[in-house]
């Protein structure tokens, strides 16, 4: 019988993960994981593979779920989710990474760790914390920071891991570069990685992607052929980039800055109650873990493989305590170019360390 051979990853020992190599998963795992690929590890907290552990005498759940009280398949992806100890195990003949997210978050949870959907810095050795909404500008923040701010360092772009106790831990997973990105990232645009799309139609194909994404995930040689043609956007590696950029594994919360978009034109920055701030990270952690994450944690939770009201108390919990006493301000942009967005959250940066 052939041995199954795996791809490591130790995200700051905090969560550890691996992947069955030659799954469909393994290609999306690299940007994902990548700067966490290690040697092989005793232990692991999650398994991403081809064979899924035996279900044995289950429930059925309409036409959606198998489940135990450990275990649910999922009919409509063909997948199984199932929890072996304290570890976790996703199976299955598609790529199984869009799925993850609502499973990481609870692992890490168990260890005082919650993932945020943010950027993140540091600047002077202190860790600036940017949640936002996808799309309102984090890239452009980050990208500007790193040059016009003295002494700042990378953290993250997209998801920032975040301890109970006030630790920024870096995620530089791969950075997903758009046509309207061109003027921050001109080195990656003279490289072509593979041609874009005008501007314009960036958000309508990236809509359409959403929409079919899942279908072609059944079919794992389309899906990732996908991945490297469709033309509204690019994966590059962080440390690609950046080449520039100072990078650093972890700081301390100093300051939460929110990074919002409204109607009006003017700029606004103000403080923000905590008892706002808190709800809108963990609302905003499950709106971006798009349809499949969402589905996942539907079926966990529909079946109490994981206890959904512990889940989100958990995390509100652990995000509360990590802001407690650290100041929070909401930037609050009309519609600006890239370029202007970066300014702008430079100069409120500059301020509200400076307070």
């Amino acid at each position: 019988m052939k041995k199954t051979e795996w791809t490591y990853y130790n995200l700051h020992n905090v969560l550890r993960v691996r992947v069955e190599k030659g799954h469909p998963s393994e290609y999306a795992a690299r940007f994902v994981f990548g700067p966490f690929q290690t040697d092989p590890l005793d232990e692991v907290d999650l398994s991403l593979q081809f064979e899924p552990p035996g279900i044995g005498q289950h429930c059925i759940a309409s036409y959606s779920y198998l489940f135990t009280e450990n275990h649910v398949y999922l009919k409509q992806y063909k997948m199984h989710i199932a929890r072996d100890g304290a570890a976790f195990v996703l199976a299955g003949k598609r790529d199984l990474v869009p799925y993850i997210g609502p499973v990481m978050q609870w692992l890490l949870m168990q260890k005082d760790h919650s993932m945020v959907h943010s950027a993140a810095v540091a600047v002077g050795g202190r860790g600036i914390l940017l949640p936002g909404w996808g799309g309102t500008g984090k890239t452009s923040a980050i990208t500007c920071l790193l040059k016009d701010v003295t002494d700042t360092s990378f953290l993250s772009d997209d998801y920032t891991i975040l301890s109970a106790k006030g630790e920024l831990l870096a995620y530089p997973k791969a950075f997903f570069i758009y046509p309207y990105h061109r003027g921050l990232f001109p080195h990656l645009f003279k490289a072509k990685h593979k041609p874009l799309v005008p501007p314009v139609l960036s958000g309508l194909l990236e809509r359409i992607r959403t929409v079919v994404r899942p279908i072609c995930m059944a079919f794992p040689r389309l899906e990732n052929l996908a991945r490297r043609l469709t033309p509204e956007h690019m994966q590059v590696p962080a440390r690609l980039a950046l080449p520039q950029a100072n990078f650093c594994d972890k700081a301390p919360l100093q300051t939460v800055l929110f990074v919002e978009r409204h109607s009006a034109d003017k700029t606004e920055l103000d403080r923000m109650d905590p008892a706002e701030a808190v709800p809108k990270m963990v609302g905003n952690w499950y709106y971006e873990q798009g349809r499949c994450g969402q589905d996942a944690f539907l079926a966990l939770g529909a079946t109490a493989v994981i206890p959904a009201p512990e889940y989100f108390s958990k995390m509100a919990s652990i995000i509360e305590a990590a802001c407690r006493d650290r100041p929070i301000f909401c930037l609050r942009m009309g519609q600006m170019s890239p370029a202007q967005i970066g300014k702008a959250v430079v100069d409120a940066v500059r301020e509200v360390t400076a307070r």
